[in-house]
């Protein structure tokens, strides 16, 4: 399986292993607020999420990443990493970290390394991302990118805006 590694984090794809770490992760207060519309996931649906991100890993090459810092022992602090969107068209960036690490650039460096890799070796030509409104901090992330806004709509009763970059834009930050 593919591994990812920037100066901070080791970055590796989902396993199973991971579904009881993931399922406290996502039960977070604070990190589900803006993530699955803020419901506390069933473990079972957090084993199916990884069990569709090996599927993904095998048959396209990405998936979900685990983050974990490189100072200490494994611990998953975040995820970053690749999903269909609901149209089961666009490949949209998603990613997550625990409150204790915000502000500190761990999701700007792993969602750069995750997205040269998409370009890079996956072929990828275009991702998206999409973030409720209110959410400045991911906003802020995805201008880091250099994602571009596209628009502003209500998706699934909430305030939505959308964000994209191709590969050559990413090339050329």
């Amino acid at each position: 399986m593919t591994t990812l590694t920037t100066d901070r984090l080791h970055i590796r794809p989902f396993a199973m292993e991971d579904a009881e770490v993931l399922h406290a992760f996502w039960a977070n207060p604070e990190v589900r607020r803006y993530l699955w519309d803020d419901r506390v996931l069933p473990l079972d649906t957090v084993r199916a999420i990884i069990e569709q991100s090996v599927r993904d890993f095998a048959a396209l090459g990405w998936g979900f990443f685990s983050l974990d810092l490189k100072a200490t022992e494994p611990v998953i602090v975040g995820f970053c990493g690749f999903r269909r969107f609901e149209d089961g068209e666009d490949i949209e960036l998603l990613y997550g970290i625990l409150p204790e690490y915000w502000g500190e650039g761990f999701v700007t460096e792993a969602a750069l390394a995750v997205l040269r890799y998409g370009f890079d070796e996956c072929g990828m030509g275009r991702v998206i991302a999409s973030t409720d409104t209110p959410n400045q901090r991911a906003v802020r992330v995805l201008q880091r990118l250099g994602m571009s806004f596209e628009e502003r709509r209500v998706w699934r009763g909430l305030d939505t805006v959308f964000y994209a970059i191709t590969a050559a834009e990413f090339a050329e930050r």
